[in-house]
């Protein structure tokens, strides 16, 4: 009888189906194809992702005539159905099942893959033929050989892991339904203000939108306080060295010795050299790449999002140039070949001469990160193309592969070696010092630029005495904590354990779908809903929204991946505990619902996204005035403005001008029955009159987005 072969994806399918032989390509629908290999029986179907979803039964689908408890108390309140594409898939796994007496389970080699391949697709293929032998292809590249090589050694079901999966399905789903439900009538009076018919609650997102409120909170709430600086210009034949006294900063209340220090010494024209030491120093080599490690890399150098890292890295795995990019290992294997992957790469025009000098030297051993967790190698590059390739389908394949290739090779690289000299000199008995970080050799740093710190020239001092060109007293304020980045987010959700190592892009682009937060340039900023939604709950609700309840559920998912506990238990008691939670909501709801007739919305005077481009410090805010509409900054302490049209509806948009980089408004006109939109940025606009999106040169406006004409 035959073998059959399921994977996630079509791409996957077909390579697996071209390594393992000869294949004849079977249609069965328009997006759906089977890859049959004659000479072995083997018929391989790809699904597309996730063919069954968790939802609310019948009896449950009503948001009036149903109560939300019952979704968390009633084990049928919601049922796994399949999805709006599955039929096909669905009907296709039966009809090979009837003909097949092996299968094997060659979905995604991770806790979502095996969910989908155990969970999702084998009850069908069961349905049919209940005795039918189960496998699992655990696959760590699309490569040819490893394809053969792991087809020749088969593993038994990851059943734990699928069952983790399962169970974080049906948690995020009662706990998901029923809160959204519940908070979402609450407030729903409120709600069609911010043009919004719900508001999207998690376990998972609605815990780092707390963690946005808190951030926020701290911006807004910051009061600067001075402090003083004082620095000292040295002058030496290469150029001006900058010294900083032994005591900066100077606080607030050592005001008065911050500028007795400086009257005392700002014409003082000689500094004392009382140490003038140099020492050599090695900079290692970088750590190789799990899946946060990498979009950390990725997001920091590259300035994306950490969805769209992700998706890249996805893309470059199917088209099998890296190796799988969900891993949570940092550690190579000591029999993983590193040499005929080095050996590729001496063809390649941008790394051939790094390379080769690895394999001269005989540098095949890289370094270790912190953990191999058995699952995966870290993230590899598995193919050496020139940055032309027609397999990269987007500059951003491009970038990521580069990037990841040129860590790849660091990992093998000689530590860089620094000087670092450190000046300590006296002017008039102040203390002052100088540090000054030189490259003697690059090492790793040649083929990995991007992990170079800023370095300057490495300069001879001799002598007691150095000439002083400037004192420096400077006055300055402290800033708050900044905005999250895609890069900080990424730390920020793995150290309060938020979300998996490939679900967090995909939680961070959530909140941004259901407009709780935008992301500004490289910054995400809450939006007024998600601030709405987080002062409203945190009086009443705040043991849901700190993280220490999504922790608890990760560890338990843990667990159960681990085999050290039952699928049923942990659903039962994560049940409950919800229960409580969710109680204590309804307990508490009232005091929500006296603050709703209350409540006058900020968005009376909207802020911008965009920063004030005069002082580019905080947003500007909308002024309707009589006869004038205007933006002004925030900042008490700059009063710039920008002037706006006197008539028509303004809307501000999430886009921003490609040219100045502030906000572009939406304005609606109408005029005998008839509607008429334009755009303008404030900034282009107040500058020239004239100046509409548009009449703009360079750009235009589509889909609400100013790009490139």
């Amino acid at each position: 009888m035959a073998t059959i072969i399921i994977t996630e994806k079509n791409k996957a399918a077909e390579a697996i189906a071209n390594a393992i032989g000869t294949v004849k390509i079977i249609k069965k629908a328009k997006y759906l194809k089977v890859y049959f290999i004659p000479l072995k029986d083997i018929y391989v179907i790809p699904l597309r992702g996730h063919i069954l979803e968790y939802r609310n039964t019948n009896a449950f689908k009503s948001w009036t005539n149903s109560n939300p408890r019952e979704i968390i108390t009633n084990p049928n309140a919601i049922e796994k159905v399949p999805a709006s594409y599955a039929g096909p898939y669905i009907k296709t796994l039966k009809e090979y099942s009837k003909i097949s007496n092996h299968c094997i389970i060659g979905t995604d080699a991770d806790i979502e893959g095996c969910n989908i391949g155990l969970f999702d697709a084998l009850p069908f293929v069961k349905q049919i033929n209940p005795t039918i032998k189960i496998s699992q292809l655990w696959l760590s590249s699309l490569q040819k050989n490893e394809i053969i090589n792991k087809f020749n050694n088969l593993i038994p079901p990851k059943y734990s892991w699928g069952e983790s999966g399962e169970v974080r399905a049906i948690i995020d789903a009662f706990i998901g339904f029923s809160a959204t439900r519940e908070i979402t009538n609450t407030l729903r009076p409120l709600l069609n203000k911010f043009r919004v018919r719900f508001t999207s609650i998690g376990r998972v997102q609605t815990s780092l939108l707390y963690l946005f409120y808190l951030r926020e909170q701290e911006i807004t709430n910051f009061v600067p306080e001075p402090y003083y600086l004082i620095d000292a210009d040295l002058v030496h034949t290469k150029g001006i060295i900058r010294s900083h006294h032994h005591f900066n900063p100077f606080s607030k209340s050592q005001e008065v010795q911050a500028k007795q220090i400086y009257r005392k010494i700002k014409n003082e024209k000689i500094g004392n050299i009382i140490d003038n030491s140099k020492n050599t120093i090695k900079r290692s080599p970088p750590t190789p790449l799990n899946t946060s490690k990498a979009l950390v890399l990725l997001t920091r150098i590259l300035r994306i999002s950490a969805s769209s890292a992700m998706r890249a890295m996805n893309a470059l795995y199917l088209n099998k140039i890296i190796s799988y990019p969900r891993t949570d290992s940092d550690v190579y294997k000591s029999d993983f070949n590193h040499e005929e992957i080095l050996k590729k790469f001496t063809l390649h025009s941008k790394f051939k001469d790094y390379t080769l000098n690895l394999l001269k030297d005989k540098r095949m051993t890289p370094t270790r990160g912190k953990k191999d967790m058995g699952d995966h190698p870290p993230i590899t590059p598995l193919e050496s193309l020139e940055f032309d390739n027609l397999k990269f389908e987007n500059n951003i394949q491009k970038k990521v592969y580069e990037l990841l290739t040129r860590h790849y090779l660091a990992l093998f690289g000689e530590s860089a070696l620094e000087s670092k000299q450190r000046l300590k000199i006296l002017i008039k008995e102040e203390p002052f010092v100088a540090q000054l970080v030189s490259l003697i050799s690059p090492g790793f740093l040649e083929i990995a630029p991007f992990l170079k710190p800023k370095y300057e020239k490495e300069i001879q001092i001799t002598g007691d005495e150095i000439s002083v060109k400037e004192i420096i007293f400077e006055q300055k304020k402290t800033k708050p904590r900044p905005r999250y980045t895609d890069t900080s987010l990424l730390k920020l959700m793995e150290k309060n354990h938020l979300g998996t190592k490939s679900t967090r892009p995909f939680i961070i682009k959530l909140l941004q779908t259901r407009t709780l937060i935008k992301r500004i340039k490289y910054n995400y900023i809450i939006t007024d809903l998600g601030k709405f939604l987080i002062e409203n709950l945190i009086e009443i609700w705040l043991p849901f929204l700190k993280p220490d309840f999504t922790k608890r559920v990760e560890l338990k998912l843990e667990q159960i991946k681990e085999s050290k506990s039952q699928m049923n238990n942990v659903i039962n008691e994560i049940r409950n505990e919800f229960l409580q939670l969710f109680d204590k909501f309804l307990i508490n709801k009232h005091k929500l619902i006296s603050k709703i007739d209350n409540y006058k919305m900020e968005y009376t005077n909207p802020l911008t996204s965009s920063n004030c481009p005069f002082c580019d410090k905080n947003p500007m805010k909308f002024i309707n005035a009589k006869n004038k509409r205007f933006l002004v900054c925030s900042d008490e302490n700059c009063k710039q403005f920008l002037s706006l049209p006197k008539n028509g509806k303004l809307e501000l948009l999430d886009s921003i001008c490609s040219i100045c980089n502030f906000n572009i408004f939406r304005v609606i006109l109408k005029k005998n029955n008839k509607s008429y939109t334009y755009y303008l940025c404030p900034k282009c606009w107040s500058n020239d009159h004239s100046k509409f999106c548009s009449n703009c040169n360079e750009y235009k406006i589509s889909k609400g987005k100013c790009i490139k004409k």
